[in-house]
């Protein structure tokens, strides 16, 4: 089974770790690393160590991208990026001992219509040759909102479209009925125009996506655990109690467990326990993607139940 993964707006990812940060105060680093990233990278490399056949597809700038390559190549995913001007953009990631994180996220270079249609034309190809393709992550300035939208539209039916994305790209994106979509609350709120502060009412959002195209939702809630729906169950799985190392990829880690979940068998608990399995065992890495072993312990942990 082949999962292709769309990587529009890759980034590098640049934590730096305090010892308590303070606004308006000179706060002094005691670590740093960086690693080629963006949602569709952190999506790529977590269905490969989940067993998954994949290979990542979009643009990627000239300066910087190599953290990013190499980050695939040593994970075993085949990349297929068309080359653009400019940096890859950077996004800095503070961290402090409580665990906190607070992030400074860079927009990306802009990019033009020659290029976004030869990277149309790449995941198109992959997806004639795939069981999945994962649209995931920030358009790049200069990329029309609807790009999801239609590259879902042109797919081919035997190619099941899962889509990651907020504002524009997911609300037009509902037309095109993807497969599946993942919202977190604060994108699921986005998309509504209002507050969700109670599961129920995370419930009935799910739903009207649901009404407007959306085969299958799914909302990651933090540490209060995941749902999942296809408009018949509604499917409520808590947060596992660990110790989170960091929760930065944790998202991305559910969306890879979904599909292979989805992929093994069809069945929508069994999808969200991979999910929130997935998810947890990237929070305790601290490396944004789940270690094989730790994703298959945490597998029996996860409890299901109907909302």
């Amino acid at each position: 089974m082949l999962v292709t993964v769309l990587c529009l707006n890759p980034a590098i990812d640049r934590t730096v770790e305090v010892a308590g940060f303070v606004l308006r105060a000179t706060n002094r680093i005691l670590a740093e690393h960086s690693v080629g990233a963006g949602k569709g990278i952190n999506v790529a490399v977590a269905a490969r160590r989940l067993g998954m056949e994949v290979a990542c597809a979009g643009l990627l700038p000239r300066r910087g991208g190599r953290l990013a390559l190499d980050r695939l190549a040593r994970q075993g995913v085949g990349a297929s990026f068309v080359p653009v001007p400019g940096s890859v953009r950077v996004n800095l990631k503070i961290r402090d001992n409580s665990g906190a994180v607070t992030e400074l996220n860079e927009p990306g270079e802009a990019v033009g219509e020659r290029h976004l249609a030869r990277a149309r034309s790449q995941a198109l190809r992959l997806a004639g040759l795939s069981d999945y393709l994962v649209l995931t992550g920030s358009l790049p300035t200069g990329c029309p909102p609807d790009f999801y939208a239609k590259l879902m539209g042109d797919a081919p039916p035997t190619c099941r479209c899962v889509l990651d994305a907020s504002g524009e790209a997911l609300t037009l994106g509902l037309g095109a009925r993807p497969f599946l979509v993942k919202p977190n609350r604060q994108e699921l709120e986005l998309a509504c125009g209002k507050a969700l502060p109670a599961l129920r009412d995370v419930r009935d959002a799910a739903l009207s996506l649901i009404e407007a195209g959306a085969q299958r939702v799914a909302v990651s809630l933090a540490g209060e655990g995941a749902l999942l729906t296809d408009g018949r169950r509604m499917l409520y799985a808590p947060g596992v109690a660990v110790p989170v190392r960091s929760p930065t990829g944790a998202g991305d880690a559910m969306v890879a467990g979904m599909v292979a979940g989805f992929a093994e068998d069809g069945d929508l608990e069994h999808a969200l326990r991979c999910g929130m399995a997935a998810a947890t065992a990237s929070i305790v890495s601290g490396k944004m993607t789940p270690h094989r072993g730790t994703y298959e312990r945490f597998f029996s942990a996860v409890k299901v139940r109907q909302l």
